[in-house]
């Protein structure tokens, strides 16, 4: 009976022990990181939504938000970070990013120091995930999900919004930089903002953030631009007050729409600030301004902006459209003029008709009026000109022969041409000659008795250019383009840009340049004053594929040779190549030397103007000197995990041990004695 007792003591002791070391392993996986470094602007911001800024001891100098981290020691730039003093400051974690240079991850992770690379996110689930990673290694997970629940009901009641008042789907284009052109395209967070508010991106065929020619946003015409202002560049100015730019849609509308540099430009939990204010973007160009869009409260006549949803408040008690502006389209600065009242019903033009938190649905509205000094109202209808009257879309010369027929005879056209205007009358068959003043853009106005004016702006040019591509295929190549007019004449001193870049004709109208990007139908675009443009789109091809070569077996311990070679077979200098998260660069020889010492190696290659290679898992042979030690790697860390063990012998287990065993001790000598 005694032997049967010490057994089941024995167990009873094993488990406990095999309990603990199972929980102290398992403790160990979510280890909380205590002095942190961020090497992103995006992931400052996240630390300190999720209240992990006591734990984060250095920052970039880019870091400029929260004001709390204005304060923090600053560790260099966002690209350009002084590994010196990062190490100096002694951090257990740092966060780095998709463009934070290999070698420095290298350095740092040589210096024990755990690094974990926080890639863009390219949608909103995206900076969910990125919020749940870094909560993780801070021991904030809880303060993550409360933090990822805060934005989901945001960015719900957005949605709310937006199916209850936009019925329309805005093309939208969100410029980056203006001298080169460079736009924001798919795979990205804005373009995943730009859709959840109810947009369509016209850069969708452009793979993240690339150059493009100015041409690109004259042809595709969005109804928005969003145009970020901050410190670096005011993106609105250049586009409004471009003469290039003049009669885009959205600069004759006034909906180029200002936003602030650093909440647009960062996948921070900011991204719902950035999707309320696109959504008052929205609302402010379907309602015509009516409520207008504000960025802050001095764009509002009333002096407050909704930052709900970034429109302005109402200014009185009259008639408005979502309880905000007034509704009339008779209004200016957001103020009702004198008005007479007419009840109308939902269905009259110029009743939102739509319901919800936001919506007038189902009250009627005052139709508002101008009225003159007689009090009579001076909006009383006219008949209009039917809209093909006038079907020229442009003009080349400086003449034009018109017909409008007859029942226009005593009608009258006024041109104005880089302020130069002329008049003319109609003959009794409603023709007449045009003589306009000047090439450039013609305003026309047709006037007549009993009508509202008719106005159309046409261009007036001297000719056609066209251009053509005569040599360049691949990344990297010299491309030459043409430029010569429709009858086949040079043209020189003509501006081409292409790829971001703005170039002259030579006198054989040709222009040269240098493509380093893979890209289908990146465009060129000829310019010349007086002249109707031309454009082109090409592909520019990648160099080649890459390939990885490695052992066929891998041992534990062993260095190998790795090659990187194109689809010719020949070596690649200096192509990256990320082993487990971890990237090395090849010699002349298209090789790297690599030590094994975890138990499976994943590797990718990736070079500029080459396509990658796939991912490929490589089994690797275990050997019995790193049999006792334990790795935890992921795609952004690699870190030796011994810690599970050691704890075993911690302060806490061993006096849970030592009660256990006293316990076990009293019941053997108390059965003993039976």
């Amino acid at each position: 009976m005694r032997k049967i007792l010490y057994l089941y003591g024995i167990l009873f002791i094993l488990f406990a022990i095999a309990f603990i070391q199972i929980s102290s392993a398992e403790n160990t996986t979510d280890t909380s990181y205590e002095r942190t470094v961020s090497l992103a602007p995006s992931i400052t911001e996240t630390i300190y939504a999720i209240n992990g800024q006591d734990k984060l001891i250095g920052v970039t100098i880019f870091c400029n938000y929260p004001e709390g981290a204005k304060s923090k020691t600053k560790i260099g730039g966002y690209t350009t970070p002084s590994i010196e003093t990062i190490v100096f400051l002694d951090p257990d974690l740092v966060f780095a990013h998709d463009l934070t240079d290999p070698d420095d991850i290298v350095l740092l992770r040589n210096a024990n120091i755990t690094v974990v690379v926080i890639n863009t996110s390219a949608t909103i689930d995206g900076i969910y995930y990125k919020i749940r990673t870094i909560a993780k290694y801070l021991g904030k997970a809880h303060d993550g999900e409360n933090l990822i629940t805060s934005m989901e009901e945001r960015i719900e009641k957005i949605k709310k919004i937006k199916s209850e008042l936009i019925f329309s789907s805005p093309t939208v284009a969100q410029i980056v930089w203006t001298d080169p052109l460079w736009v924001t395209g798919r795979e990205t967070f804005i373009q995943s903002i730009i859709e959840t508010a109810g947009g369509t991106n016209v850069y969708s065929d452009v793979y993240r953030w690339q150059p493009v020619s100015a041409e690109t946003l004259i042809t595709r015409d969005p109804d928005i631009i969003i145009a970020p202002v901050g410190n670096s560049h005011d993106v609105y100015n250049d586009i409004f007050f471009s003469y290039k730019f003049k009669n885009l849609k959205a600069v004759k509308n006034n909906d180029v729409y200002k936003i602030a540099e650093d909440i647009i430009a960062r996948d921070s939990p900011r991204i719902t600030d950035a999707l309320e204010s696109v959504m008052g973007m929205f609302i402010s160009h379907q309602y015509n301004h009516i409520p207008k869009y504000c960025l802050n409260n001095n764009d509002c006549t009333s002096g407050n902006c909704d930052f709900s949803i970034h429109i302005c408040f109402k200014l009185n008690s009259e008639s408005c459209v979502f309880d905000k502006e007034c509704i009339s389209s008779y209004c200016e600065n957001g103020i009702c003029k004198e008005k007479f009242s007419e009840k109308i019903s939902n269905d009259t033009p110029g009743n939102s008709g739509v319901g919800g938190n936001y919506g007038r649905g189902g009250t009627s509205l005052v139709k508002y009026v101008y009225i003159d000094g007689e009090n009579k109202p001076v909006n009383m209808e006219k008949m209009s000109f039917p809209p093909e009257i006038f079907n020229f879309s442009e003009i080349f010369g400086l003449k034009q022969t018109i017909n409008l027929g007859g029942n226009f005879k005593d009608a009258e056209i006024t041109i104005n041409v880089k302020n130069k205007t002329r008049k003319f009358k109609l003959d009794e068959n409603g023709a007449t000659t045009l003589t306009i003043p000047d090439y450039g853009s013609a305003e026309i106005t047709i006037s007549k008795s009993d009508f509202k004016n008719w106005t159309k702006t046409i261009n007036v040019y001297v000719g056609t250019l066209n251009i053509t591509k005569i040599s360049g295929e691949k990344y990297g190549d010299e491309f030459k383009f043409k430029v010569t007019t429709k009858d086949g004449s040079l043209v020189k001193d003509a501006k081409v840009e292409v790829y971001g870049k703005t170039l002259m004709t030579d006198a054989n109208g040709i222009v040269k340049t240098t493509i380093k990007t893979m890209q289908a139908g990146l465009e060129s675009f000829a310019s010349l004053e007086n002249y109707k443009g031309s454009s082109i789109s090409f592909d520019v091809q990648a160099i080649g594929k890459l390939n990885i070569e490695v052992p066929e077996k891998v041992k534990q311990g062993e260095t190998i040779t790795i090659t990187v070679t194109n689809e010719n077979k020949n070596p690649v200098l200096n192509a990256k190549v990320t082993i487990n998260g971890i990237g090395h660069t090849t010699d002349a020889d298209g090789k790297i030397e690599y030590n094994v010492t975890t138990i499976s190696l994943t590797l990718k290659t990736e070079k500029e103007g080459y396509i990658s290679s796939e991912v490929i898992s490589v089994a690797v042979k275990k050997d019995a000197v790193f049999e006792n030690e334990m790795y935890n790697e992921t795609h952004n860390e690699t870190k030796k995990n011994t810690s599970a063990y050691d704890n075993l012998l911690s302060p806490l287990n061993l006096t849970v041990i030592s009660v256990i065993l006293i316990i076990a001790l009293i019941i053997f000598l108390k059965w003993g004695k039976k």
